[in-house]
């Protein structure tokens, strides 16, 4: 698709269309009724189940490409639409995602509350198996806000920073998360200590 190309109210739509099959991936997904309901079919049917864990991945990453080759190849967009604060929502959404697949539960109920954090019980197969689902779409968050401007990161770093912590202190299916998030930390975070 040529973004170049595309009218303000076409990207408003796809914005739109994305962020609804988004959401709705996650609702379904979140359904335990209905995949309970899934899995009776599918063994009466004799099919396999559907794969919701990758319907889910497969949504969030076209709304993460898509906000990225606007931010990237659409500059009068950025602003005017405001698609860094989206592209950040959604890479909010993407590793809290993966953090609670990967059983680290710290819940903030209000801004000004400390964490309250649980203690972390080993992954059975079905989490392991997920987590190694999503990890491509973590390699991805990761990537993108590293090719970010300093400036641009410095504007999010009190949204994102919390969640780079939880991602050092959760266990991963891959060791290709620990090596993008210290070039997260190298590349981001200390551009910005040094600056201090």
């Amino acid at each position: 698709m040529c973004r170049q190309s595309i009218s303000a109210d076409t990207v408003n739509v796809l914005l739109g269309i994305y962020s609804a099959i988004t959401s709705h991936a996650q609702q379904l997904k979140s359904e335990k009724v209905v995949q309970v309901e899934l899995q009776k079919a599918c063994s009466i049917l004799e099919i396999p189940e559907p794969p919701l864990v990758f319907f889910e991945n497969e949504s969030y990453q076209n709304y993460l490409n898509f906000l990225h080759g606007l931010l990237v190849s659409n500059p009068s967009f950025v602003e005017e639409k405001n698609i860094e604060p989206e592209l950040v929502g959604v890479c909010e959404e993407i590793l809290r995602v993966y953090l609670e697949c990967a059983g680290l539960n710290s819940v903030k109920k209000k801004p000004d509350d400390k964490a309250i954090y649980q203690w972390n019980l080993p992954l059975g197969s079905a989490k392991k198996e997920e987590l190694v689902a999503r990890t491509p779409l973590v390699l991805s968050v990761l990537r993108i806000l590293c090719s970010w401007q300093t400036d641009s990161f410095r504007k999010y770093i009190s949204q994102l920073f919390p969640l780079m912590i939880d991602l050092v202190r959760s266990e991963h299916s891959s060791g290709e998360v620990q090596i993008e998030l210290s070039h997260f930390f190298q590349s981001c975070i200390g551009p910005i200590i040094m600056k201090l």
